[in-house]
């Protein structure tokens, strides 16, 4: 590629990535997608520019997003303070939280996506998410269970962590779906 067309190009993702970051402050970055999508380029092609781009250190990479060096998310003191709220709540029901919606009411949707971005809070489902720790618990709980059972129904997860379907079904299908358990009938079984 001709130097000027690599400049013009290196701008054009800047000024992309510029008045992506101003309108939504607190992502991490832009989807690679959406990017790719927007410049209307090449898989291929693309691929190796954002990699020189990177090796440049005009932008970072982080998996699925892409921001400019520098971009980082800032909470205000009151995304602070609905911060605080939505984890408080999380806290005082770690098996039973407040629903995706719910902490929306609370912090607002951007502050609630940049806590599933930072990975302070997991999303099992479009209504469901944990604070990290807690998912982690769940995880960790289920698996010793199933060792030491070789399975685990909906109605024993739900009895073991007190709390309802509404939750464990959700976190079920999602341990099915990364890998974790295999669904057998009622059961869930340990992925091998």
């Amino acid at each position: 590629m001709e130097k000027s067309a690599w400049q013009s190009q290196v701008s054009k993702i800047e000024e992309l990535l510029g008045s992506y970051h101003k309108q939504f402050p607190l992502r991490r970055g832009m989807p690679r997608e959406e990017m790719k999508s927007r410049l209307q380029a090449n898989p291929r092609s693309f691929n190796l520019f954002i990699k020189k781009m990177v090796s440049e250190n005009k932008v970072v990479e982080g998996g699925t997003w892409i921001s400019l060096p520098g971009h980082e998310i800032r909470f205000d003191p009151r995304q602070q303070a609905s911060i605080k709220t939505v984890i408080d709540q999380c806290a005082a029901n770690p098996f039973s939280p407040p629903t995706i919606k719910e902490m929306q009411t609370f912090a607002g949707e951007e502050v609630v996506i940049a806590l599933f971005e930072s990975g302070e809070l997991v999303q099992v489902s479009p209504e469901v998410a944990f604070r990290k720790n807690d998912y982690e618990l769940l995880v960790r709980k289920i698996r010793d269970y199933i060792e030491k059972h070789g399975q685990i129904s909906v109605a024993e997860a739900r009895d073991q962590f007190n709390t309802s379907r509404k939750y464990i079904l959700p976190l079920m299908e999602h341990l099915d779906s990364s890998g974790v358990t295999v669904r057998d009938g009622d059961f869930r079984r340990l992925k091998k």
